[in-house]
């Protein structure tokens, strides 16, 4: 497509964006920061040494990102929108995605990411403004996962009267997702956080966890996570000293060892396919735990999805020597992203052969599962 952007747009956890002007410059040094609010940053691309048309932004933190085109600022909607239809990049659109950026962190007082009501809204008078204009050929799809290398228009509600936008190439698993976040319902409770944190884990990295696959999962409690790997029909071996809720540990798949990871018997996991983590501790910890397991003769787990805690942001400095690590272990084909229901951490996904991960072509578009409703709200015990 005819491409005339000069910089570039990502969107991020809110909070994060002092990090990510940090991490973008260091594997990007073309791009210098334009443009920051919390959760939405723009960078001006150095014409001399312009990124290419279709590119993947190296990061760990940005959720999606794209060629920004500018913004639209006014009390009235349908003055952005008009502004908006003068761009061409619409007219070559399969899909519109609108979001708004966060502005709170996922999981506090009840935020959770995703396309709001005022996002739906806003496309759906774009679209009719494209259909009352007669001037467009193409009907895209608004708010939609797109099909993979589709070309996705993008309009950030940064503030209710400013409208940032631009477009991309869907060629990666996130950036086939509305603003980067994958199409869940959130609305009914699960037990914990964590059933969210693990589905999308599993949608971005293709872990395709199959009825009667033997799962372990380090600090289950209280038992999310379990929840969403029993609604698939594995064979979960839950590790946590702490309780776990009584429908998780009286599903007759789950077994519950009320000790530590390190303090497991490495024979305990010899069935085990797929091994995930989410303790409270720092990252080495975790990496000592999951390193004295993967590495025993007994044990072969054939992929893992590892939630690595950050105290600080400065620990980002640290992931090229996380993923050394675990790359050591013989897993060859390994990944990092902070995801959308991540808080102050990242999910670290290792496979020892990519192609036991499934098609992220078929996995982006999964159809929604709902969680079992609970009578309590969800609890951010594992957040």
């Amino acid at each position: 497509m005819n491409n005339p952007a000069n910089f570039i747009f990502a969107t991020c956890q809110a909070g994060a964006e002092a990090a990510l002007r940090k991490e973008i410059p260091q594997n990007h040094p073309e791009l210098k920061l334009a443009f920051s609010r919390p959760g939405f940053v723009t960078f001006k691309v150095d014409a001399e040494n312009r990124l290419p048309d279709r590119y993947n932004l190296k990061s760990t933190l940005a959720r999606t990102s794209g060629w920004s085109l500018g913004r639209a600022e006014s009390e009235s909607a349908a003055e952005i929108i008009a502004s908006i239809l003068e761009c061409e990049a619409l007219s070559r659109a399969d899909v519109i995605h609108v979001w708004e950026r966060d502005r709170k962190v996922p999981g506090a007082g009840g935020f959770e990411p995703g396309v709001s009501v005022l996002a739906n809204e806003v496309g759906a008078q774009i679209i009719a403004a494209m259909e009352a204009s007669g001037k467009f050929t193409n009907k895209p799809m608004l708010n939609k996962v797109a099909k993979p290398d589709a070309v996705v228009f993008d309009v950030c509600l940064v503030e209710t009267n400013q409208w940032w936008y631009g477009f991309h190439e869907a060629n990666t698993t996130a950036g086939r997702w509305p603003g980067g976040v994958p199409l869940m319902d959130t609305d009914n409770d699960p037990i914990s956080r964590a059933y969210f944190k693990l589905k999308e884990a599993l949608l971005w990295s293709g872990i395709p966890v199959s009825e009667g696959d033997v799962c372990a999962e380090l600090g289950s409690a209280p038992g999310g996570a379990c929840q969403l790997l029993l609604e698939k029909g594995a064979k979960v071996i839950a590790i946590d000293p702490a309780e776990l809720e009584a429908d998780v540990v009286k599903h007759p798949n789950l077994t519950h060892i009320r000790r530590r990871g390190h303090e497991v018997r490495k024979r305990d996991f010899r069935e085990v396919r797929w091994l995930f983590a989410d303790i409270s501790m720092v990252p080495n910890y975790t990496l000592d735990t999951v390193s004295a397991i993967v590495s025993h003769d007994a044990v072969d787990i054939k992929g893992m999805a590892l939630t690595l805690k950050l105290t600080n942001w400065d620990l980002l400095d640290s992931v090229p020597a996380w993923l050394k690590r675990v790359k050591d272990l013989g897993f060859k084909h390994v990944r990092v992203r902070q995801l959308a229901f991540n808080r102050q951490e990242i999910c670290l996904i290792a496979a020892k052969d990519k192609f036991v991960l499934r098609s992220s072509k078929k996995k982006a578009s999964e159809p929604k599962t709902k969680p079992q409703k609970k009578s309590r709200p969800k609890t951010d015990a594992k957040s």
